[in-house]
């Protein structure tokens, strides 16, 4: 892939120093926290669950995107394909682990995402972290943790079920700087991660039609919270983070993800009246704090080398 001539680097300095990138992310990271409220209130397997979003999803990208000034174009199509597949991979792999291993267990897993990140970004992008921010990524790991392990977790924990998260942690990851590399190089957010829904739907079919006998227990009102998964976490929460990627730190892009857990905790309080513990309660703040740290030194930050000329 080579930069985009037509892209312009005053768009690019705009959008680094408005702060426009920090919020999408984070507003990203947010609606993504939301979304196993949506699982929790369909009646099916989380496999079954994710297997009809990305279907529902489907139209409604496209919608979305024949409204809008973006256009699918076969490259950019044929660059999805390995972020669709690696996508479909981490769900696959992801709502496995749960039926083989603690939710605890898997969880923590997958919240090392964020130092695989930081291990490769230098080498991939020439992005580092400040060392402040390499403490403050520290407490927020420390603070997911405590939010995992202090709440209820079902299941035992099994060798095959940490393996089977331990392989969705790097197809996320994957999946992850795949789509921070295509960003870099210009190709255009929202037509992207509508071909990657595609190909992930095409992709995760045929795993779920062997690995869940539950398909067909969607039916009803199910249909109606699937629908505002796609539209929220599917199209608002993954068009927000692509459009992000290409302007801030994959590094920062990260470690946001670990605001996850703490929003699914709250949410599921609120609506679902499970308990929030003081643990809970402590390892979220923590976490919070330590993204809000790091989101303060980085506001108004230079635009990546990468895209200056664009």
């Amino acid at each position: 892939m080579t930069a985009d001539p037509a892209a312009a680097s005053t768009p690019a300095r705009w959008a680094d120093r408005s702060g426009a990138p920090l919020a999408a992310a984070s507003i990203a990271v947010g609606v993504w926290g939301i979304g196993p409220l949506f699982v929790r209130g369909v009646g099916a397997s989380g496999l079954a669950v994710a297997t009809h979003r990305l279907w529902i999803g489907v139209p409604v990208m496209l919608a979305i995107l024949w409204i809008s000034p973006g256009k699918l174009d076969r490259r950019t199509f044929w660059l999805a394909a390995p972020a669709g597949a690696l996508f479909a991979a981490d769900i696959g792999l992801g709502f496995s682990a749960f039926q083989y291993t603690s939710l605890a267990s898997a969880s923590i897993i997958g919240a090392l995402s964020p130092l695989l990140v930081l291990l490769v970004s230098g080498p991939l992008f020439g992005e580092r972290l400040r060392r402040v921010d390499l403490a403050w990524f520290a407490l927020a790991l420390v603070g997911t943790v405590v939010v995992v392990l202090a709440g209820r977790s079902t299941g035992e924990r099994s060798l095959l079920g940490d393996a089977l998260a331990t392989a969705s942690l790097f197809t996320w990851t994957a999946y992850f700087l795949y789509v921070k590399r295509t960003r870099v190089y210009g190709v255009p957010a929202f037509p992207f991660m509508t071909a990657v829904i595609i190909w992930g739907a095409i992709v995760l079919t045929p795993y779920s039609l062997l690995m869940v006998d539950d398909l067909d227990a969607v039916r009803g009102t199910d249909f109606l919270l699937l629908f505002f998964m796609a539209l929220g976490p599917g199209a608002l929460g993954h068009g927000l983070m692509t459009w992000a990627h290409r302007f801030l730190n994959v590094n920062i892009a990260s470690i946001l993800t670990l605001a996850g857990p703490v929003v699914t905790s709250v949410g599921a309080w609120i609506l679902f009246d499970e308990a929030l513990n003081g643990g809970q309660a402590l390892g979220g703040l923590v976490v919070l704090l330590a993204i809000a740290a790091v989101l303060t030194g980085h506001a108004g930050a230079d635009v990546p080398d990468q895209l200056e000329g664009e």
